[in-house]
């Protein structure tokens, strides 16, 4: 683009250039006094080297005009190039800082997002850690329980088997003591009995000694 702007100046100043000389050349076409001058060279006057000064002078004159107009276009040219490359620095510069800022906002909602993210996951390994916790207690807790219904258990089991046995003996107890009662009432049915032999009363009597002895002494046990 700036290559075409010079492209475009040049033109132009050849354009004037050209201008100048037709003009020149009109001029001199134009001029009355051109064909005498030409014939009469050695023949001037005063007036007439006046007149040709004067013409000279309105010539350089106009090219002075016409090579200041063509240097007006020049710089007016460059002025307009140099415009159009400020306004598109500016553009340039307002896309950079329009894509820097959409950058800086784009890594900031990044930023924003990873660090939600962040949140969120750390908030969800404590609550999974705070499950897992309460999860371990609630299993403890749960052995805790089985192991003292199984002490519970076997001590109503070992209380029953004692109660049992307890209740055995009493009635083994119970049964010997009957049958031992029966056995007296029969030996002094026996020693009461007229018609017994007297060597079995004695010999009933002698067991019966011995089994009175033994009664104290387990009572006394």
């Amino acid at each position: 683009m700036k290559a075409l702007h010079i492209l475009l100046t040049l033109l132009i100043l050849t354009a004037c250039s050209d201008d100048s000389v037709s003009k020149t050349q009109e001029l001199n076409k134009n001029n009355p006094y051109l064909p005498k001058l030409k014939e009469q060279k050695q023949l001037e006057s005063p007036k007439e080297r006046i007149l040709k000064i004067e013409y000279k002078n309105r010539i350089t004159l106009e090219e002075a005009k016409n090579r200041s107009k063509a240097q007006l276009a020049a710089i007016n040219a460059k002025k307009e190039e140099r415009v159009k490359e400020l306004e598109l620095q500016k553009v340039q510069q307002l896309a950079a800082e329009k894509t820097k800022q959409d950058a800086i906002e784009a890594n900031k909602s990044f930023k924003i997002a990873k660090i939600t993210q962040e949140s969120a996951l750390a908030s969800k390994e404590k609550e999974i850690s705070l499950y897992k916790v309460l999860a371990f207690l609630a299993m403890i807790l749960l052995i805790l329980w089985l192991i003292l219904r199984y002490i519970n258990q076997l001590s109503k089991r070992r209380h029953e088997a004692q109660l049992k046995e307890q209740e055995y003996n009493f009635e083994a107890y119970k049964q010997e003591s009957q049958m031992k009662h029966e056995n007296i009432n029969k030996m002094l049915d026996i020693i009461s009995s007229e018609n017994s032999d007297p060597s079995v009363k004695k010999e009933i009597t002698k067991i019966l000694s011995h089994n009175k002895s033994n009664i104290i002494e387990h009572k006394k046990r």
